[in-house]
């Protein structure tokens, strides 16, 4: 859907997701029938049943995280977090904090997302949750988490979301607010399906630069220090660069594998640049894709499949030294290759 909003969403200052959330806020203020439809679709998702909500915008916590919209029941008990994302990595306080505050029972989560985040979104939530001790039940078909208390947490696209609404804004002939709905509706559709993110100031700093060679340079490093440690070998295998990024080959445990700076599948996939896979002989042997998934599994991570090989993301340290972060992701890919050279 075309919309006045989403043909400028370009030359918009600021913060898309606070522009979306503060629309929807805006209509759900405004309209018990839009009200009705979100407690529709909780209700669908997670069998939650919930009266009328107050719904209002970035309510800071005692650790200062701040959710997009929250929804207070009537007994002053926020129920209802609603988390807007495009494009931005979920922040240090997503999703444990956020739970955090859903202290009752009865009470959801919902991060609403691009159709192409939902996945990403997905696995860094449950890598998180396993990462926080947090017991939880996870629905790969739903992209939801059920936790203790009859908390939920779930993954949501901007266009299920507002769709439905929409559906119960006409059959309640609010066309005020309709109007209002369709500008969100066409702003989010165009950010959702628009490959080309305006460019910010920021971006031309060569700060940016040096942080994409920097990633370059990791994939180097790390090798390097295996070969330091007799462990691979660069003989006979070549690095190259390629227009998603830059992969490094090297053997060992007498296996082809690939350290990957990849930008395609942190795009898709996961909020990192590195990835780990192995060359392309070793992904026709019966039962290696399995084992590579079963691996993955013990730390909560779905590995990115393309053209019949598994890529598993690696994630850096953050705010650690460069010798801290390369010696880190060698034991990393120590520990993997070991478990599947078994």
């Amino acid at each position: 859907m075309e919309s006045l909003l989403g043909q400028f969403y370009n030359k918009i200052r600021g913060s898309q997701e606070d522009i979306a959330s503060e629309g929807l806020t805006y209509v759900l203020q405004r309209s018990s029938a839009a009200r009705q439809a979100l407690s529709k679709i909780i209700k669908f998702d997670c069998g939650l049943i919930f009266d009328d909500i107050n719904y209002s915008t970035q309510n800071a916590g005692e650790k200062l995280e701040r959710p997009d919209i929250s929804g207070i029941n009537e007994n002053g008990k926020e129920v209802i977090i609603l988390e807007a994302k495009f494009w931005a990595s979920l922040t240090d306080n997503q999703p444990v904090e956020y739970l955090g505050r859903l202290d009752n029972n009865n009470s959801v989560l919902i991060f609403i997302v691009p159709t192409l985040r939902v996945r990403p979104v997905f696995n860094d939530l449950r890598m998180r949750l396993a990462n926080a001790g947090i017991n939880c039940v996870p629905d790969n078909t739903n992209h939801s988490f059920r936790l203790d208390n009859n908390r939920i947490l779930i993954v949501k696209t901007w266009n299920e979301i507002l769709q439905i609404i929409r559906q119960h804004l006409v059959q309640a002939h609010e066309q005020t607010l309709l109007s209002d709905l369709d500008q969100i509706i066409g702003f989010c559709e165009t950010i959702d399906k628009n490959s080309f993110q305006p460019y910010q100031r920021e971006d031309f700093s060569p700060k940016i630069a040096k942080k994409m060679i920097s990633f370059c340079d990791l994939a180097d490093n790390v090798v390097s220090e295996l070969t330091k440690r007799g462990l691979a070998h660069t003989d006979g295998f070549k690095s190259t660069g390629q227009r998603r990024g830059y992969s490094k080959y090297f053997g060992m445990k007498g296996m082809g594998v690939v350290l990957e700076v990849n930008f395609y599948y942190w795009e898709k996939a996961a909020d990192t640049p590195i990835w780990f896979t192995f060359m392309s002989g070793h992904w026709k042997q019966p039962g290696f894709k399995m084992k590579f998934k079963n691996v993955a599994a013990k730390d909560s991570i779905i590995p990115y499949e393309d053209n019949g090989r598994l890529y598993m993301p690696i994630y850096p340290l953050v705010g650690e030294t460069e010798d801290r972060v390369i010696n880190a992701m060698a034991e990393r890919i120590i520990k993997l290759t070991d478990e599947l050279s078994e």
